[in-house]
This record gives C-alpha cells, sequence and structure tokens, in this order.
C-alpha cells in the first residue's frame, strides 16, 4: 500500500499511545484512581509487584495495595495529599510471589488540571528492598566502626590507670614508710575511683530504656540549674544569663537533664579559665521549643565539630576521654528520649549547643 493510503494519525493519538507505552514499559508500579480512591488503571509493573492483574483490580479501593494494618495510614496520606496538593510517601511491607517479605515504598501524588482542580490521585510504587538491606548493611558497620573506637579508648585509659596503679604498687613495696604506704594507698583509691567513673559512664551511655524517670516541666528544670550554678559560677568570675519565654509544657526526666546541663557546663568552665560568660535560652520553634547553650570559651575547633560526640575522641587538646564520653552519652540520650536532633556550631569565641524537643499541648480540662 502506497504511503498515500495510509491513514493519517493525529499527534494527539500519537501522544496517546506514546503515554501509554510510557505507563506500562515503567519499572515503577503505577496505579490511579479518582478522586475517591477508585482505581482506573493499573500498570504491567504493577501487575508483577502485587501479582494481580488489572482486569482484578479496576474498581476496587486503592488501600488493598497496602497490608490490613497500613490502611488507615495510606488513607490519611491520601487525605493529606488531597487538602494539600502535595505528594506524600509511605513504606509498607509485602509479600512477593514467592512469599518473600519486601518492602515497597508508595508514593501518592494529586492529579491536577491546568487550573489546579483535583481529577484524580497516582500512586508509584517500587521496590527498596535492596535499598533498606544496603542501610541497615551501613547501619551495622558504622556501629562496628564506634564499637572499635569506644573499646580503643576505654582500653587507652584503663590501660593509663592500671599502669599507674602497678608503679604505686610496686613504689609502696620497696618502702616501710607509713607515710608513702599511705600517699601510694591515696593514689591507688583515687585511681580506683576514675575506672568507676569510667564504669559508671558506660553503663549509663549503654542504656536503653530513657522513659521510666520522674518527668518534669523543662522551663521548671531550668530555673532551677540556674540557682544551683549561679553563685558558684559568679565565684570564678563567670556569668549567668538565663532567658526563658513563654513556651508550652515540655516533659524532661529532671535528674538526667541536669545531668546533661552539668556536663555542658563543665565543658565551658574549662573553656574559660579566666571568666566569660554561659548563656541558655530557651525559646518555641513551632511544635517544638528550641534549647540553646552557650558560652563565651575558646571554641571548637572547626575539624573536630564532626567528632565531638564521638567517645574517647583522640584529639590533643581535647578534653581526657570521661569528658567526651559524657558529651556522647549527652548526645546518644537526648536523641533517644526525644527523637529531636542536637546540633553544635562554633562562632567566633564562643561555642553553642542547640537541641529541639517536642511540645506537650495540653487542654485546659487535663
Amino acid at each position: 500500500m502506497s504511503s498515500e493510503n495510509q491513514p493519517t494519525r493525529s499527534i494527539a493519538d500519537i501522544q496517546k499511545e506514546y503515554y501509554q507505552y510510557l505507563f506500562n514499559c515503567s519499572s515503577f508500579g503505577i496505579v490511579g484512581t479518582d478522586c475517591q480512591g477508585m482505581i482506573v488503571s493499573w500498570n504491567l509493573a504493577a501487575e508483577k509487584i502485587f501479582q494481580a492483574g488489572s482486569a482484578q483490580m479496576l474498581g476496587r479501593h486503592v488501600t488493598w495495595i497496602v497490608p490490613e494494618s497500613q490502611r488507615p495510614e495510606l488513607q490519611s496520606l491520601i487525605e493529606r495529599a488531597v487538602m494539600q496538593r502535595e505528594s506524600h510517601e509511605l513504606e509498607v511491607e509485602h509479600r512477593d510471589g514467592q512469599g518473600e517479605r519486601i518492602t515497597l515504598a508508595v508514593v501518592v501524588a494529586p492529579i491536577l488540571d491546568e487550573a489546579g482542580a483535583l481529577l484524580g490521585l497516582s500512586f508509584w510504587v517500587r521496590d527498596i528492598t535492596n535499598r533498606k538491606t544496603l542501610q541497615r548493611q551501613l547501619a551495622y558497620a558504622e556501629k562496628m566502626v564506634s564499637l572499635g573506637t569506644l573499646a580503643s579508648g576505654v582500653a587507652h585509659h584503663f590501660n593509663n590507670i592500671i599502669g599507674g596503679v602497678a608503679t604505686y604498687v610496686d613504689f609502696a613495696l620497696q618502702s616501710n614508710n607509713p607515710q608513702t604506704l599511705r600517699q601510694a594507698l591515696k593514689m591507688t583509691a583515687e585511681a580506683a575511683n576514675r575506672v568507676s567513673h569510667i564504669t559508671e559512664s558506660l553503663l549509663t551511655f549503654a542504656e536503653k530504656d530513657y522513659r521510666q524517670f520522674d518527668l518534669s516541666d523543662i522551663t521548671e528544670v531550668l530555673l532551677n540549674f540556674a540557682h544551683l550554678v549561679e553563685k558558684p559560677l559568679a565565684e570564678k568570675h563567670i556569668k549567668l544569663e538565663v532567658q526563658i519565654m513563654p513556651v508550652p509544657i515540655v516533659e524532661v526526666p529532671g535528674s538526667r537533664i541536669l545531668q546533661v546541663l552539668g556536663n555542658l557546663l563543665d565543658n565551658a568552665e574549662n573553656a574559660m579559665p579566666g571568666g566569660g560568660t554561659v548563656r541558655i535560652r530557651l525559646e518555641p520553634k513551632g511544635e517544638q521549643v528550641m534549647l540553646e547553650f552557650s558560652d563565651t570559651g575558646c571554641g571548637i575547633h572547626p575539624r573536630d565539630l564532626p567528632h565531638i560526640f564521638e567517645p574517647f575522641l583522640p584529639r590533643a587538646g581535647l578534653p581526657r576521654g570521661g569528658i567526651i564520653l559524657r558529651r556522647a552519652w549527652d548526645y546518644r540520650w537526648c536523641m533517644a528520649f526525644w527523637g529531636s536532633w542536637v546540633r553544635v556550631s562554633k562562632r567566633p569565641a564562643n561555642c553553642t549547643r542547640e537541641a529541639r524537643l517536642p511540645c506537650i499541648f495540653r487542654s485546659s480540662a487535663s
């Protein structure tokens, strides 16, 4: 047949056919729904992922693609996508055709026309099992590196302490002077106390249950802390400035947050041997409150900032391992208890530590 007799295809037909191929050849599972979430399109990748053909799925509600336990979460995500006109992502557990457990990422996106009116919803599904496996392997590798650093630091400090004890004992054995023996015993007792302190810090650092404590409001804890330390700081020519803005209730374990603040204050005092200023600030930040602790000391070298929460950081000029271990514990405990984040920054001649904590909103009737 000559080209003159072939039917002419419109650009619209060509585009439609192209998009149909694009839809079916995608490695992502693509599910289209109407505004109520009823499935109207289902591509070949979705058939492979969910082991169900389009004839079986068309007309069903899209929440079928996730386990029953996660359907309310997906429904909530759909409502948010419709209201906010933005895409949202959900991870779900699924079983493939061989019954193996896999992890799927489901992205919910609204389909809008040129005027912004909602036409329907699209669901983009991909298998992220390998990525999750690699993430777990990376986390395990990082954990082993941290454990190696911790073990090396503990061994180094214990070796120094035990070596000192051996020297004291040898010295005492070679002398019959009661005063010399007493001095050797005293130094041995001090060494034992240092070992006990490091061991206690390690046990605290390794704790997993961070929530079984008596809780107090963060504002009350900060006021009590300021009252306790203001006079001792003044004797060291250190001025304490406390600025507490009106914030919602934030419950914290009082004794533990006092310990964190005490550790920060110890570091600040070490950085300001000639005196200076310590500033504590509490202010609201949306649904969080920001606790900021800063001092006018020498600060931290920029090269050490990424590593300051590592136990027994081996860097000349920084405090001894006990203080570094406390720093690591402060960070780990804050992250585990609040699920928040901690940031440390260095400006000229000072150092600032910042933590953001979730608020607890209570009605007037509670």
